[in-house]
C-alpha cells in the first residue's frame, strides 16, 4: 500500500471546495477522469472509503471527513508559509552574512556602516574562519574566496585580486640597506610563511630568493609576518591592503610581485533574495571602488 501525500490530501481539499468531480476538475485544470483516478489513488492510500455517491452529489465518509480536515489545516499552513517566504525573499530585513578569508575582514569592516546607512533594517554579519563555510548548506550568504569555485551551484557575482609586495621596517631598512634586486634578498633575513601556504605564489614567491644558510623565521599567517615585520625582523610578503596600512612599514620594491585572485560569490539559491542583492549590490561596488587599492597598483611608483 503506498503511503498518502500532499496530492492525496489534495483531491479530496479541491473535492470539497469544487462541490462535485467536475468542480474539482476545474479547480485543478484537470479532466473528470483523472480526478476520479486520483480518487481512487487515495482511497487506495489511505486504505478506507472517503467519499459515498448518491446521484448526482457525493457526501465525505466519517474518514474523508478526518482527511477534508487535515488538508484544509495544510492547505492554510502551506498558503501562511508561503507568503512568509515570498515576504522574507522580498524584504530588506534581517541578517545577511559574508564569509571571507582572514585578510578581508579589515578591509570589509566600513561596508558594515554603508549597508546599515542604505537599509537600517538589514544586519551584515561578516565571518572569517580558517574552515571553509559552505554556501550549499546556508553556513553564510555570500563568501569570498581566494579558491575558484567548482560547485555548479555558485554563482560569480564578482572577482577582483589582491596584490602582494615586500615589506620591510622603516628601521630595518635604514640600518640594513633596501635591496636593489629581488636577488639581493638572500643577502637579508626573511621573515617566510609555513610549508602549507608556500603553494600560493602570495606566500611562496620569496623561497626562490632565500639563502637556506641563514637562519629562517617561519609564521602561519600573515598577522604574524605583520607584527614579526613591523618589528624590525626583515623583510617579508604582505598583502598590499595590510602592509601599506602600517606606518612603519615600507615597500621594498615598488610594484606587486603578485595579484591573487578572489571571487565574490553566493548560491543560485539565493538569486531572488532581496536582501541577498541588495548587500551583493553594496559588496561588489565597494570593491569595485577599491580596485586599485586592493591590487596594490594605487601604491605603485
Amino acid at each position: 500500500m503506498a503511503e498518502p501525500n500532499w496530492s492525496d490530501f489534495r483531491i479530496i481539499l479541491a473535492l470539497s471546495n469544487g462541490g462535485s468531480v467536475t468542480g474539482a476538475a476545474k479547480l485543478l485544470g484537470v479532466d473528470a477522469s483523472t480526478v476520479s483516478r486520483r480518487l481512487a489513488a487515495a482511497e487506495d492510500a489511505f486504505g478506507a472509503v472517503l467519499i459515498i455517491r448518491g446521484g448526482g452529489v457525493f457526501r465525505f465518509t466519517a474518514e474523508g471527513q478526518a482527511i477534508l480536515d487535515a488538508a484544509r489545516a495544510m492547505d492554510t499552513t502551506i498558503s501562511e508559509t508561503t507568503s512568509s517566504v515570498r515576504s522574507m525573499r522580498q524584504t530588506l530585513t534581517g541578517p545577511v552574512r559574508i564569509a571571507c578569508v582572514q585578510t578581508a575582514v579589515h578591509v570589509l569592516r566600513p561596508l558594515a556602516d554603508e549597508v546599515a546607512r542604505a537599509h537600517p533594517d538589514l544586519r551584515l554579519e561578516i565571518m572569517s574562519s580558517i574552515a571553509p563555510v559552505d554556501l550549499v548548506k546556508g553556513e553564510a550568504d555570500i563568501a569570498v574566496r581566494t579558491i575558484a569555485p567548482k560547485d555548479p551551484g555558485l554563482v560569480i557575482a564578482h572577482a577582483f585580486t589582491w596584490g602582494s609586495c615586500l615589506y620591510a621596517s622603516k628601521d630595518y631598512l635604514a640600518t640594513q640597506g633596501r635591496p636593489e634586486t629581488a636577488g639581493d634578498l638572500a643577502a637579508h633575513q626573511l621573515v617566510r610563511y609555513g610549508t602549507p601556504l608556500l603553494p600560493a605564489r602570495a606566500f611562496g614567491w620569496i623561497e626562490q630568493f632565500a639563502d637556506p644558510d641563514r637562519p629562517a623565521t617561519r609564521v602561519e599567517n600573515t598577522d604574524s609576518a605583520r607584527i614579526i615585520l613591523e618589528q624590525g625582523g626583515g623583510i617579508g610578503a604582505l598583502f598590499c591592503v595590510v602592509g601599506d596600512g602600517c606606518v612603519n612599514l615600507e615597500r621594498v620594491f615598488p610594484d606587486p610581485f603578485d595579484q591573487m585572485e578572489s571571487w565574490v560569490l553566493y548560491h543560485e539559491s539565493a538569486r531572488g533574495s532581496a536582501r541577498v542583492r541588495a548587500v551583493l549590490d553594496s559588496l561588489v561596488a565597494y570593491l569595485k571602488a577599491r580596485r586599485g587599492w586592493l591590487s596594490g597598483l594605487d601604491g605603485a611608483d
